[in-house]
């Protein structure tokens, strides 16, 4: 029986993602370049650790073989530093995410639309496009957070209990950047406990 195509996998016919970059190996070099710059705090910082995109390029540039790099080069970092821990804010800043993995609350809640609870309640909570969740330690945050995505009048918003407390008890990692918003990867149907609250 054939094995299953996994999209992680690449196989050795496909041809390699495209690229701005003269050479291959100049993306890898860049993004460790940008990655200790950022990570060492070597460049200015305003009050919320971003700095500016233009003094990056400036410091990169200094290289000779990458003296080529624009704004779309660090944008192509963005999108392609698997490690997630470049970030870019706007058109401007950028800055490095220092990951704090941390034992979260035993309780945290997840926010989203009603008619979307009773799959998750099945089959766990995943990112189809981050790669992450963001759980909250109070509902109302969770609820602030779901409003995001009401598009319609009709839309209602459902708070899900997550047991973080067993979850972080069994293996799953938790970090977290900001005060009451901790980061997953994903949540096993098995610690969704059900809907605490829907408007």
């Amino acid at each position: 029986m054939m094995r299953p195509f996994n999209r992680n996998e690449r196989p050795s016919n496909m041809k390699p993602l495209p690229t701005l970059f003269k050479k291959r190996d100049h993306l890898k070099r860049a993004l460790s370049i940008a990655t200790t710059i950022l990570s060492n705090h070597k460049l200015t910082e305003d009050e919320e650790g971003f700095c500016q995109i233009s003094d990056l390029l400036e410091d990169i540039r200094t290289k000779q073989d990458l003296s080529y790099m624009n704004i779309f080069h660090i944008c192509e970092l963005y999108f392609k530093d698997k490690s997630r821990r470049i970030l870019i804010n706007g058109t401007d800043r950028v800055k490095y995410k220092e990951i704090r993995y941390v034992q979260p609350p035993d309780i945290l809640y997840f926010g989203t639309l009603s008619k979307l609870s009773a799959k998750m309640m099945k089959s766990g909570l995943k990112s189809s496009t981050k790669g992450y969740l963001k759980l909250y330690d109070t509902p109302e945050l969770a609820k602030e957070f779901g409003s995001r995505f009401v598009k319609n009048e009709s839309d209602k918003i459902a708070t899900l209990k997550i047991n973080a407390g067993q979850a972080f008890s069994e293996g799953l990692k938790f970090s977290t950047y900001k005060e009451h918003e901790f980061i997953v990867v994903q949540i096993n149907r098995k610690y969704v406990e059900g809907i605490s609250t829907e408007t």
